[in-house]
């Protein structure tokens, strides 16, 4: 009984201290995040979040995987563990690695306002990022569940948000938001040739947010 106890305890503290690490939710995670290069085994997993994953059994990986060369987004650490994000044209997965199975990469010191400027995609969302003065203005626009769905999906037509403003860089993360805690806050963070976003979700209607993984028109 008392091993039960023991054992339950333990992994209820695991998964209070576990980190989701999925495709939806990783802009959002409170981490320095980086790049990196696939340098493991010719398939490298992406291994489940949900307790008691992540490990190397089985049980943790799932079909997604990586290989060698491939660049992965870089989050939060879990033990020997780190929380990948492979981006793709049609998306991306998301998923657990080993830190010995990536090389991070080195990232400029700094970057020039102008390193933030175009249209930024993620689907349907898109943030213009415009460089001025050290400063940069910002717009953009989010749907849910798309910008066009079936009159199936959506009779009434897709769900809107906006988001604008005007701010300065700190490295390379920038932070649009308002005066007041419930006004449209978005987070984004460059990581060449990809950007960042992650919200409050007080950007628009109903589960419209900018969260996403970005890439320049």
């Amino acid at each position: 009984m008392l091993l039960a106890l023991i054992c339950g305890l333990s992994s209820a503290a695991w998964a209070a201290d576990a980190v989701p690490c999925r495709n939806g939710s990783f802009p959002a995670q409170e981490a320095a995040f980086g790049l990196a290069k696939v340098v493991g085994a010719p398939r490298t997993p992406l291994r489940s979040d949900t307790p008691p994953c992540p490990d190397d059994s089985a049980g943790c990986q799932g079909r997604a995987y990586v290989v060698p060369g491939d660049v992965v987004i870089t989050g939060t650490k879990t033990g020997a563990y780190i929380c990948a994000f492979f981006p793709s044209r049609n998306g991306g997965s998301a998923g657990y690695v080993r830190q010995d199975e990536i090389a991070p990469q080195s990232l400029p010191a700094s970057l020039p306002p102008a390193a933030w400027n175009g249209t930024w995609l993620d689907g349907d969302n898109r943030i213009v990022l415009r460089a001025d003065d050290g400063r940069l203005t910002a717009s953009g626009t989010a749907y849910w569940p798309s910008a066009n769905p079936s009159p199936r999906q959506r009779p009434g037509g897709p769900n809107l948000g906006e988001m604008s403003g005007t701010a300065t860089p700190n490295g390379n993360t920038v932070v649009f938001a308002g005066n007041n805690p419930a006004d449209c806050r978005v987070t984004l963070t460059l990581l060449p040739p990809f950007l960042l976003a992650a919200d409050n979700m007080n950007c628009g209607g109903m589960n419209v947010s900018f969260a996403g993984v970005y890439r320049r028109r």
